[in-house]
């Protein structure tokens, strides 16, 4: 995927996805695997990451300046396009290389070799799969909602949340079978619809922060209007989308969820079927959806 010389953005951003979710796992099960053979597979998913986010935010441009009507200028729309095309082409050079130099390195061979070492490597006896479930993902949503009290009116607080909201996300999916299938189909839901919420404020972000530095480019002198409009609309945009999220994220909603999962995560395993029924039904009576 990253190999190839136009990827798609489906390609890049689900490379992304990809990334996170491995990371989130390696994370998840530190205690089964060894330290140093993690270590090396974390640095080289964090180099894929990273250079994946700048095709990845180019990508989101491009997308938005498709979408423009054509009352802009167009000599100034079809500059500012090929300049996000070119941009795009540079971007994927690093992307292209990490993916390299990650298969040179023998990522897949040293990921099958990390999975033949796993066992227990934590203090105590090992536990069962759903005790170390459910101590691990409560650890997880309780880095959530801590991220959740924040100062949400600022935008860095609410990237917090967002990333927090992904290890929840991941981790739901990477426990599942320690949990009853309602537990997944009703709670699950919640955080992706939160990450939908949560990603378009930092679509807006990303754009800001582009147009910001094609402004400040002396080559863009004569397509500086329609910068200063589509900044104009960026920032209007955010504010919509970071207002939406904050009219969303109500103490009331927030109280509801936590004590879904307070109420999940505290049964044993063999009750988790009957409370996953009540999950559902308290769910008909909640007075706020919770998504």
């Amino acid at each position: 995927m990253a190999a190839g010389n136009h990827p798609g953005v489906r390609d890049v951003h689900q490379l992304r996805v990809s990334v996170r979710r491995a990371e989130a796992a390696l994370k998840l099960y530190a205690d089964l695997l060894p330290t140093k053979r993690t270590r090396l597979i974390r640095k080289q998913l964090r180099t894929l990451r990273r250079a994946a986010g700048q095709a990845r935010d180019l990508d989101v441009v491009s997308l938005q300046l498709a979408e423009l009507d054509s009352e802009q200028p167009r000599k100034a729309l079809a500059k500012l396009r090929k300049q996000v095309a070119a941009k795009r082409i540079k971007a994927q050079r690093p992307l292209k290389r990490s993916y390299l130099d990650a298969k040179k390195d023998g990522f897949v061979k040293r990921s099958a070799q990390l999975i033949k070492r796993i066992r227990w490597r934590g203090t105590g006896d090992e536990p069962s799969f759903q005790d170390f479930a459910h101590r691990s993902l409560d650890s997880v949503v309780n880095r959530f909602f801590a991220a959740g009290q924040a100062d949400l009116a600022e935008i860095d607080a609410l990237h917090e949340m967002r990333i927090q909201g992904k290890g929840v996300r991941y981790g739901m999916e990477l426990l599942a079978p320690a949990f009853a299938k309602r537990f997944r189909k009703e709670l699950y839901p919640v955080f992706a619809k939160a990450q939908e919420r949560l990603g378009k404020v930092n679509d807006h972000a990303s754009a800001i922060e582009f147009y910001r530095s094609q402004f400040a480019d002396d080559d863009n002198r004569n397509v500086g209007k329609l910068i200063q409009e589509l900044l104009q609309k960026e920032h209007a945009e955010l504010e919509a989308k970071h207002r939406a999220v904050l009219d969303w994220w109500t103490p009331e909603r927030a109280d509801e969820l936590r004590a879904q999962f307070t109420t999940v995560l505290t049964v044993s395993v063999a009750e988790s079927d009957v409370v996953n029924e009540s999950l559902a039904t308290d769910s008909d009576e909640i007075s706020t959806p919770l998504l």
